[in-house]
């Protein structure tokens, strides 16, 4: 009898787990944290890339094949196209307290939580079995994330700007949620060059306002980031909105926390 147990639960070790994936890393670390335990779980946009005018390569496709479940936000048009049965592909922008159609929101702990939300609900109806372990894991996020939470709150609470000027214009969550003011280069994304009328708007608001911090994408290399400081004398502080992970062990939390400093900085807020 001992013997057959000890052959069972080899055989559960051996047998590979099924396949789920998260087409971006906002969606990939909830994913990763509530469900790591039980499925391989794996990000369908792994590189440095700009994903709004995301397009599937052949390895993709094949790895979106394999997969049980596929979790995406839903705000992206091509997300609406990726080639998966709709039985197998789960839109996690329900009831979001959106603005307008900006995917940002997790750059913004306190508005993450309802995308955090309805993952849970997700997992919970396709796979019920695993509850406790579901239940579990989402008390610990949530908890991480509302701490997260007032600490972005507290820490942005007194600065002596409030101006979150970026080349990408995806901190408007961010500003919205704790009492800021966002402003950025409407629809340019990390691959693309500014119209001069966008970049004039932009420098004439910093000259008029005295902004003199621009948060700008990690890897951006455009020449939109010169023009503005030389027009404007402002300091560029780095930022990751894509949660790409940069250093080893990166998660949600500790990009965050590397973009709260940058903010903190940037803002010159009281420490």
């Amino acid at each position: 009898m001992r013997t057959l147990l000890f052959l069972l639960l080899l055989l559960s070790f051996a047998l590979p787990r099924e396949l789920l994936i998260a087409t971006t890393y906002p969606i990939y670390y909830p994913l990763l944290y509530l469900a790591g335990e039980l499925y391989d779980v794996k990000v369908l946009i792994s590189t440095k890339t700009d994903v709004h005018h995301y397009e599937p390569k052949p390895q993709d496709i094949r790895n979106l094949r394999e997969a049980k479940y596929v979790f995406t936000l839903g705000l992206e048009s091509w997300e609406r196209k990726l080639p998966v049965p709709k039985e197998r592909l789960y839109f996690l922008n329900q009831n979001l307290p959106l603005i307008g159609n900006d995917p940002h929101i997790w750059m913004s702990p306190k508005s993450y939580q309802a995308v955090v939300d309805n993952l849970y609900k997700v997992l919970l109806k396709i796979d019920p079995k695993n509850q406790n372990i579901y239940e579990r894991k989402y008390r610990e996020f949530s908890k991480r994330l509302k701490d997260l939470d007032e600490k972005y709150r507290q820490s942005l609470s007194q600065c002596n700007s409030k101006w979150l000027v970026s080349t990408h214009l995806s901190l408007r969550y961010l500003a919205r949620d704790y009492g800021l003011r966002a402003e950025g280069l409407r629809g340019v994304h990390g691959e693309e060059e500014p119209k001069p009328s966008e970049l004039f708007r932009l420098i004439n608001l910093m000259k008029k306002e005295s902004i003199k911090s621009l948060f700008v994408e990690e890897g951006y290399q455009g020449k939109a980031v010169l023009k503005l400081q030389r027009e404007t004398g402002a300091k560029v502080h780095t930022i990751n909105t894509s949660l790409y992970p940069t250093k080893n062990g990166d998660d949600y939390f500790s990009i965050m926390e590397r973009n709260l400093s940058a903010f903190v900085e940037g803002l010159d807020c009281k420490k």
